[in-house]
C-alpha cells in the first residue's frame, strides 16, 4: 500500500473510533460534585465571613491608634489693625505725650494709651511726617501644619466585648456546620444522580432489546400470514405489542437524557464528553444500628443542621448577655499627641502637646434599649429552641422513612430476584413450547413482555436499595468520603 494510501487509513480510522469518554465510580461522581458544587461555595463563603467577625471580634480587645495630618494655606494671613492717629490726637501728631482723652475707650486711661502707644511706636517703623498711619498686626503665617495621634483603649465595658467574642465564635462555628450540610446534600445528590442514571440507562437499554425481540416476532408473524402460517389475529396484537414496547422505549430514552442533563450539570462536566459509569456492583450493606431510636439518637449528634443549630442557640445567648452588659459602665483610656507648626507664637517651630484621659460612661437612662435588646435576644433564643425541637422530629421521621425504604427495598429486592428466576424459566419453556409448535406467538412474547418487567423490578429494587442506603447515611450524619 503507498504511504498516501496509508496515511487515509489511519485518517478513517482516527475519525471512526469514539472519543475517548471518561469512567466514573459513585465515589468519582461525588467527588466531582462536591468540588463543583457553588452551594458549598456560598457555605464557605459565608464561613468566611464568619470568621472575619470572629475576628473583629477579638480585636476590640486592642488598642485603637487613629493619626491625622493637615496642611492649610491661609490667604490672607488673619490680621488686627491699629490705627494711632486717634491715640494722637487726630491729624495735629505730637508724639504720645498729645492723646485726645475723649477719643479713648471706656476702660481706657491715659496712661494706658500711653504705653500702648509707645509700645506700637517700638514695633513699627512709623513716618517721619506729622501724623501717624494705621499699623496692621498678622496673626499666624500663611502655611500651617499640623500632626496628631491618639490612642484609644478600653478597659471595662461590662463583659460586652467578651459576651459579642463568644457570640461571633458561636456562629462561626454554626457556619462550619453549614459548610458540612452543603457537603451532605451535595453528596447525596450526586449518589442519588449516579444510581438514577445508572438505572435509566439500564432500563433503555432493556426497552430497546424489547423493542428489537417484538420487531423481529412482527417481522416473522408477517412472513407466516403472508404464506397462510399465522392469523391476522396474532399478527395484530404483536403489531399492539410492538407499539406499546417503542413507546416506553422512548419514555425510557427521555427520562435517561433528562436524568443526564442533570448529572452533568451536577458534576460541571461538558455535555460533549461521552461518560461510562461503572458500578460496584455489591449491595450496600448497612453498617449502622438497627433500632430507630439508636439512629435518632446518633443524629442528633452527627447532623450538621442539629450542631449548627446548637452553636447558633449559644450565640444568641452571648448576644442576650452582652445587652444587657451594654447597660453597664465603659472605663476608657485615652492619649492623644499632636504637633503644630507654627506654634503659639506664630513662631515656624513645631510645638508638641500631649494629653492622656480616663473617661467613664454610663448610660443610666437609654430609654429602655438594652432592656428591649435582650428580650429580642431571648425571643430569638426561644424561637431557635422551637425550631430545634421541630428538626429533631423531623429526623425523627425522615430516619423511619429511610430506615423503612432500605427494608422494603431489601425485601423487594428478594421478591424481585426470585420473580426474574420464575420468569426466566416461563420464557425457556414458552420457547420450546413455540418450537414445538404447541405455543403460539402471543404466548412468547406474553412470556417475553415478563421477563422484560420481571428484569426492569429487579433493577428498580437495586437502585430504590442504593438510594435508601445513602439517604439513611445523609439521615444519620455520616460524612462523605472526598477530600474537599
Amino acid at each position: 500500500m503507498s504511504l498516501r494510501g496509508t496515511a487515509a487509513l489511519i485518517l478513517a480510522l482516527a475519525v471512526a473510533s469514539p472519543a475517548a469518554g471518561r469512567t466514573l465510580t459513585v465515589d468519582d461522581a461525588v467527588q466531582l460534585a462536591i468540588d463543583h458544587s457553588l452551594t458549598i461555595d456560598a457555605a464557605e463563603f459565608g464561613e468566611q465571613r464568619a470568621q472575619a467577625e470572629a475576628t473583629e471580634a477579638l480585636l476590640q480587645f486592642f488598642p485603637k491608634l487613629n493619626a491625622t495630618a493637615s496642611y492649610t494655606r491661609l490667604d490672607p494671613v488673619p490680621y488686627v489693625e491699629f490705627d494711632t492717629s486717634e491715640f494722637l490726637g487726630g491729624d495735629t501728631g505730637g508724639g504720645c505725650d498729645d492723646i485726645d482723652p475723649e477719643s479713648l475707650p471706656d476702660f481706657f486711661t491715659e496712661e494706658m494709651a500711653r504705653d500702648f502707644c509707645e509700645m506700637m511706636m517700638g514695633w513699627f517703623a512709623m513716618d517721619t511726617g506729622d501724623s501717624a498711619e494705621a499699623q496692621r498686626i498678622e496673626m499666624g503665617r500663611a502655611d500651617n501644619y499640623a500632626v496628631g495621634g491618639s490612642l484609644e483603649q478600653i478597659v471595662f465595658a461590662g463583659g460586652a466585648l467578651h459576651q459579642s467574642r463568644a457570640a461571633s465564635m458561636d456562629m462561626l462555628r454554626a457556619s462550619t456546620e453549614q459548610v458540612r450540610l452543603a457537603r451532605h446534600q451535595t453528596a447525596f445528590d450526586a449518589e442519588q444522580g449516579f444510581y438514577g442514571l445508572v438505572a435509566a440507562r439500564r432500563a433503555t437499554a432493556m426497552t430497546r432489546e424489547s423493542v428489537e425481540l417484538v420487531e423481529a416476532y412482527v417481522t416473522d408473524l408477517r412472513n407466516l400470514s403472508e404464506v397462510g402460517m399465522a392469523s391476522r389475529a396474532d399478527l395484530m396484537a404483536a403489531e399492539v405489542q410492538l407499539s406499546q414496547a417503542k413507546l416506553d422505549d422512548l419514555r425510557m430514552a427521555h427520562m435517561a437524557r433528562l436524568a443526564e442533563t442533570n448529572f452533568r450539570v451536577m458534576l460541571g462536566l461538558p455535555r460533549d464528553e461521552p461518560i461510562e459509569l461503572e458500578m460496584d456492583e455489591t449491595i450496600p450493606v448497612d453498617e449502622l444500628p438497627r433500632e430507630r431510636d439508636a439512629l435518632v439518637a446518633l443524629a442528633l449528634t452527627r447532623r450538621p443542621e442539629v450542631a449548627a443549630m446548637n452553636h447558633t442557640l449559644d450565640g444568641m445567648k452571648h448576644y442576650s448577655n452582652a445587652a444587657w452588659a451594654s447597660w453597664l459602665p465603659a472605663v476608657v483610656v485615652l492619649g492623644n499627641l499632636n504637633a503644630q507648626n507654627p506654634d503659639y507664637s506664630a513662631q515656624p517651630e513645631w510645638m508638641f502637646t500631649a494629653n492622656l484621659t480616663a473617661a467613664v460612661s454610663w448610660s443610666i437612662w437609654d430609654r429602655g434599649a438594652a432592656l428591649q435588646k435582650n428580650r429580642a435576644a431571648r425571643a430569638s433564643m426561644r424561637q431557635l429552641e422551637a425550631q430545634r425541637d421541630l428538626l429533631a422530629e423531623m429526623l425523627d421521621v425522615e430516619i423511619e422513612a429511610a430506615l423503612s425504604s432500605f427494608d422494603e427495598a431489601v425485601l423487594e429486592l428478594e421478591v424481585a430476584q426470585g420473580g426474574l428466576e420464575a420468569a426466566r424459566e416461563s420464557y425457556r419453556l414458552e420457547q420450546e413450547r413455540f418450537q414445538e409448535g404447541v405455543a403460539n406467538n402471543t404466548q412468547l412474547l406474553q412470556s417475553q413482555t415478563e421477563l422484560a418487567g420481571a428484569d426492569m423490578a429487579v433493577l428498580q429494587a437495586e437502585t430504590q436499595m442504593r438510594i435508601s442506603h445513602a439517604a439513611l447515611r445523609k439521615a444519620v450524619g455520616v460524612e462523605p468520603e472526598v477530600t474537599r
